[in-house]
């Protein structure tokens, strides 16, 4: 069974429930559609911890990181609100992939 994380924008969080990204995930759909045939378990959904929390410098971040590590976290979906009106993705979360990726996470943008 392949295990699955979700990171998203902090500020996202003001008006986004998490329901697209789930309902993606459950039926298989979007960013989830590679898994249509295959087990999935979601370990975690997450959240930046904001503007100013530089990925590899907030404990909290590296903390979140190092939990997605040890729980055997296989891959990371990132949400589509990491990404500002012209398509770039915020630099704090790449940060965060970037840090995952290296530890063997396979990345994956986009959840729905």
């Amino acid at each position: 069974m392949k295990k699955i994380a979700m990171m998203n924008c902090l500020k996202s969080n003001r008006v986004c429930t998490g329901a697209a990204c789930l309902n993606a995930f459950n039926a298989r759909t979007v960013g989830f559609e590679r898994y249509r045939d295959e087990e999935l378990e979601l370990v975690a959904l997450m959240w930046c911890n904001g503007c100013d929390a530089e990925a590899d410098e907030d404990s909290g971040m590296i903390e979140k990181l190092e939990r997605l590590q040890s729980i055997g976290t296989q891959v990371l979906h990132i949400g589509k609100c990491t990404k500002n009106k012209a398509g770039e993705e915020c630099p704090i979360i790449s940060k965060a992939a970037d840090i995952l990726e290296r530890q063997g996470i396979q990345i994956v943008r986009g959840t729905h």
